[in-house]
């Protein structure tokens, strides 16, 4: 019986094109730091830690694998960074809601269907890939409009140990909920990083409005459709509690 819903945030409970979001991030993120790091070596150490979160192997979190590899990259402090970067979640990254797609039908769709899921008492996760720390998490949330309600789990960098598509991601959730995979579903955007969830056993839904399929690996969803048809199929679940 289906217990717990996942939901990916880019592309997925927010309507957003994410190659171009994570661009222009990397863009502004540099910018910000070019009076403390120069731009070439900021970039370069950003990018080269961020890989080292993504191949993640669940030792440590995200945020210690992160800043093991980027502060002596940049020969910078940890408190200095971490003042650095807070400031830039604080100051300059809500300036990136512009960049948001203007669908309020989406949203609209969205809204619907999570309080859908909540009035038939399902557990609901914000299952994001954990690349960056929770106020960014949580920024964007509130850029959906879905930031109140009342989320069992947000993984974020703080508090993960994998990142997608690491199905290792998807197992810690499991543990973490104390749930079985075959009483969860994943929705999401995302063929690879998304999808995968099946391959332990969760039921999956493609939605299609934001699609990322890079091709390979390919994974099948159990079933996939527009946001609209995705709150039809909520409409249909049981009600649980």
């Amino acid at each position: 019986m289906l217990k717990v819903v996942l939901f990916d945030l880019d592309g997925t409970l927010l309507p957003l094109d994410t190659d171009k979001f994570i661009s222009i991030y990397l863009e502004k993120v540099t910018l910000f730091s070019r009076n403390k790091i120069k731009p070439d070596l900021f970039f370069k150490s950003l990018m080269d830690s961020t890989e080292a979160m993504l191949k993640n192997n669940g030792n440590f979190t995200n945020e210690e694998v992160f800043m093991k590899n980027f502060l002596p990259a940049v020969g910078k402090d940890r408190d200095m960074m971490y003042s650095h970067f807070n400031d830039f979640y604080e100051q300059e990254f809500p300036k990136l809601k512009s960049l948001l797609a203007s669908s309020s039908d989406y949203s609209s769709w969205i809204l619907k269907a999570i309080k859908e899921l909540i009035d038939k008492g399902y557990t609901l996760v914000v299952a994001t890939n954990p690349v960056f720390p929770e106020i960014a998490m949580k920024e964007r949330m509130t850029w959906a409009g879905v930031l109140d309600f009342s989320w069992s789990l947000i993984t974020s960098y703080e508090n993960s140990s994998c990142c997608k598509p690491n199905i290792q991601y998807y197992v810690d959730i499991c543990n973490k909920l104390n749930v079985s995979p075959n009483h969860c579903l994943m929705v999401g955007n995302d063929v690879q990083e998304d999808m995968v969830a099946g391959s332990i056993g969760m039921k999956t839904y493609l939605v299609t409005d934001f699609l990322i399929d890079r091709g390979e690996p390919g994974y099948r969803a159990d079933m996939k459709g527009c946001v609209e048809e995705f709150y039809s199929y909520t409409k249909k679940l049981p009600i649980i509690s």
